[in-house]
């Protein structure tokens, strides 16, 4: 892993020192890694991969595949879907049309309520509250 870390700095362009600043790691650390001195941690790699984010994992982890990630790889949220590819037909639906004899005629109809069935069989209703968004309530007793 060593040998990649250099191949990396090698092509960012960056020594050491840049290196350590732009992974936010000690100067120390990366000196001790690049002599052989010390493995890198998983903390370690995170920040690598964190801070470069178009370096492959798995070339940096095990050394297989290319330095970079390849342009053409899939991947369910890099790409931009194409205008083509979200037109949906919406149906236009049009609104029932309403007799305005009707509707002011079943605005002042108010049938009263004759029998309280449940919708649970063998159950009656005791109570029912209605709570408002002013945090006001209001309780009916169906006798």
């Amino acid at each position: 892993m060593k040998n990649r870390i250099v191949q990396l700095l090698n092509s960012e362009g960056l020594t050491s020192s840049k290196f350590a600043d732009t992974i936010g790691v000690q100067r120390s650390s990366i000196s001790h890694i690049l002599s052989g001195r010390n493995n890198p941690s998983t903390d370690f790699i995170q920040k690598v991969m964190k801070a470069f984010p178009k370096v492959n994992g798995e070339w940096l982890l095990l050394g297989i595949g290319s330095m970079y990630k390849t342009q053409n790889a899939n991947s369910l949220f890099e790409t931009e879907p194409n205008e083509k590819e979200i037109h949906l037909e919406t149906p236009v639906i049009q609104p029932p049309k309403i007799n305005r004899e009707n509707q002011l005629h079943s605005e002042n109809v108010k049938e009263p309520i004759l029998e309280m069935n449940s919708f649970v069989p063998g159950k009656q209703i005791e109570k029912v509250v209605v709570f408002y968004t002013d945090k006001t309530f209001k309780e009916y007793n169906p006798s």
